[in-house]
């Protein structure tokens, strides 16, 4: 029998923890564990432009912001930075997919 190797992974840099959805002018955020968030469209357009931060309301004030590379959507709630793709986010609020996945930045 031949010699046993263990290969070990790096951890991943995401965690997937919630979902977007779509309600009528506000991006969802679902976060397990945590609550309900809600980005408006407004404020949503505005951050994805880059014209700078948003406020996301729920039980947790938190702040939604572009990632430096403009593919990453961050949200700062709690302490704890959540991520979603950028791609995803506009697929969901143009009604081309029903949901998308929210991660936690590790």
């Amino acid at each position: 029998m031949g010699a046993f190797v263990e290969t070990v992974k790096p951890r991943q840099g995401f965690e997937h923890c919630g979902r977007i959805i779509r309600d009528e002018d506000l991006l969802m955020v679902y976060i397990d564990a945590v609550g309900k968030f809600s980005i408006s469209g407004v404020i949503l357009t505005t951050v994805l432009q880059g014209l700078g931060e948003g406020l996301i309301s729920g039980p947790i004030q938190g702040v939604v912001r572009l990632s430096e590379s403009g593919k990453g959507l961050y949200m700062d709630i709690g302490g704890i930075s959540y991520a979603i793709p950028v791609a995803r986010v506009r697929a969901v609020m143009k009604g081309e997919q029903r949901k998308g996945p929210v991660s936690r930045v590790r």
